[in-house]
C-alpha cells in the first residue's frame, strides 16, 4: 500500500517549507511523477491543499499496487474511474471517506493528475476530449468537466434495483475461466443473498466459515446459520445471517477451485525458488494468488453486464452494478417483512441491512412497492 511521508525541510521556490508530502510505493520508493505534479500545484495552492491533493493520489495509488495495473495500462478507462468511486464509498471506515462527495474530489484530483500527465507527455491516449482517449473529458474556463466528478445532489432520483432475473443473466457472463466464473458467481450470491458490501465479502476470511457438519446439520433443519463480520463499513464487527446452502457452497469452493488455484502458485513459487504465502480471505485472485479486490470485483461485474447488454440478453436500462446486488438483497428483504406483516419493518430492514438509519435506506424505502420488482 502507498503511504505519505512529509519532508522535514524543503525548498519550494526560494521558501523553506517544512512537511511537503511525498508519496512512496510499498517498496518504499517515491512516486516521482506525482512529486513533480504535486510541487507543481504548490504554485498555486496552499501547502494544506498539496497535503489534501497527495492524500488523493496516495488512495488511488494504493489502490492500483493491489490490482497491479499501471496508469498506462489499457485497463485505465472510465469503468475503472467508475468501480474505483464506487469501491472509496463502499469501503471500511467511517466519516467523509465514504461519502459519494468525498469519492468524488478524489476523481476530480486523480482527472486533474491524468490531465498533467497528459500535457506533459507521461501517457498517450489516455485522457482528452475527444473519442481517441480512454477517459473523455470537456475542458472550461475552470478546468474540466466529468460526470464523476460531480457532487452529490440531494435531490437525485435512486437508481432502481436489479432484478434477480437481470443477475442470473450477468452471472452467466461472468469470465470465461472455470475457476474464476465458480468464484464470480459465488461473490455475486454474497451480495445478493447475504446483503454483503464489495469489500466486506473480498474480506472474508476462511476461519469465518462454520464447520461443514454444521451446515449440513442448519440445511437439513432448514434454519439460517449466523458468521461475525470482522471487516465491515463502520469498522465494527457485525453478526450476519446467512443461508446454510450459501455457506455449503463457499466449502466447495474453498475445498476445489480455491485449493487448486492455491497449489498451482505454490508450484510457480517453487519453480523460481520463493516462497507463497496463502491468503487468509476466500476469495482469490487467478492472477495474484492474492484476495481479489473490490475494484477487480467490481470491473468484471460492469464486464459482464455489457457483454450481456451486447448480446442482447439484457438492455441497457436492465442495469446490474456491484452495490446494486446489495439494493436487490434489501428490497427484496422489505417486500418479505411487507408480506408477513412484520411490524415496523423499515426499522427491522435497517438493522438486517447494516444501514446506520432508515434514511440511509431511503433509496429502497420506495422500490420495495414497485410490483415489477421480482425476487424470482
Amino acid at each position: 500500500m502507498a503511504y505519505i511521508r512529509k519532508t522535514q525541510q524543503a525548498i519550494i521556490g526560494k521558501k523553506p517549507v517544512k512537511g511537503f508530502p511525498v508519496i512512496l510505493s510499498d517498496e518504499f520508493e517515491v512516486y516521482w511523477l506525482s512529486l513533480n505534479y504535486l510541487l507543481e500545484k504548490s504554485r498555486s495552492n496552499s501547502l494544506s491543499s498539496v497535503r489534501t491533493y497527495s492524500q488523493h493520489l496516495c488512495d488511488f495509488f494504493s489502490q492500483l499496487e493491489i490490482d497491479e495495473i499501471p496508469i498506462s495500462s489499457e485497463f485505465m478507462t472510465e469503468d475503472y474511474l467508475l468501480a474505483y468511486k464506487s469501491s472509496v464509498i463502499d469501503r471500511d471506515g467511517s466519516g467523509k471517506e465514504n461519502t459519494e462527495n468525498y469519492a468524488s474530489q478524489i476523481i476530480r484530483t486523480v482527472i486533474d493528475y491524468f490531465m498533467w500527465l497528459e500535457s506533459e507527455k507521461f501517457t498517450n491516449n489516455l485522457i482528452g476530449e475527444s473519442s481517441q482517449y480512454r477517459i473523455r473529458i470537456k475542458r472550461t474556463n475552470r478546468g474540466f468537466k466529468h460526470p464523476l466528478t460531480r457532487a452529490l445532489r440531494r435531490n437525485r432520483i435512486a437508481l432502481s434495483a436489479p432484478r434477480t432475473g437481470w443477475i442470473q443473466v450477468v452471472k452467466n457472463f461472468g469470465p470465461k475461466n472455470e475457476r474464476a466464473s465458480k468464484r464470480f458467481q459465488l461473490m455475486i450470491d454474497w451480495g445478493k443473498t447475504a446483503g454483503l458490501r464489495a469489500f466486506e465479502a473480498c474480506n472474508l476470511k476462511v476461519i469465518q466459515m462454520p464447520e461443514r457438519d454444521a451446515v449440513q446439520n442448519a440445511i437439513a433443519d432448514g434454519k439460517k446459520m449466523y458468521i461475525r463480520l470482522t471487516v465491515t463499513k463502520g469498522r465494527q464487527p457485525k453478526v450476519i445471517p446467512v443461508p446454510p446452502l450459501l455457506i455449503k457452497h463457499t466449502w466447495d469452493y474453498i475445498d476445489i477451485e480455491r485449493a487448486e488455484l492455491i497449489q498451482s502458485f505454490h508450484k510457480k513459487a517453487r519453480s523460481k525458488y520463493e516462497l507463497y504465502n496463502e491468503p487468509k480471505e476466500v476469495f482469490l485472485s487467478e492472477k495474484t494468488g492474492r484476495a481479489i479486490s473490490s475494484v477487480a470485483f467490481s470491473n468484471s461485474i460492469r464486464k459482464a453486464f455489457l457483454e450481456a447488454v451486447e448480446a442482447g440478453e439484457l438492455s441497457a436500462s436492465e442495469r446490474v452494478w456491484c452495490h446494486g446486488l446489495r439494493h436487490n438483497f434489501s428490497v427484496t428483504l422489505l417486500k418479505g417483512l411487507d408480506k408477513e406483516g412484520v411490524p415496523r419493518p423499515e426499522a427491522v430492514g435497517r438493522q438486517a441491512t447494516r444501514h446506520g438509519s432508515e434514511e440511509a435506506m431511503e433509496p429502497y424505502l420506495s422500490e420495495r412497492f414497485n410490483d415489477e420488482f421480482s425476487d424470482e
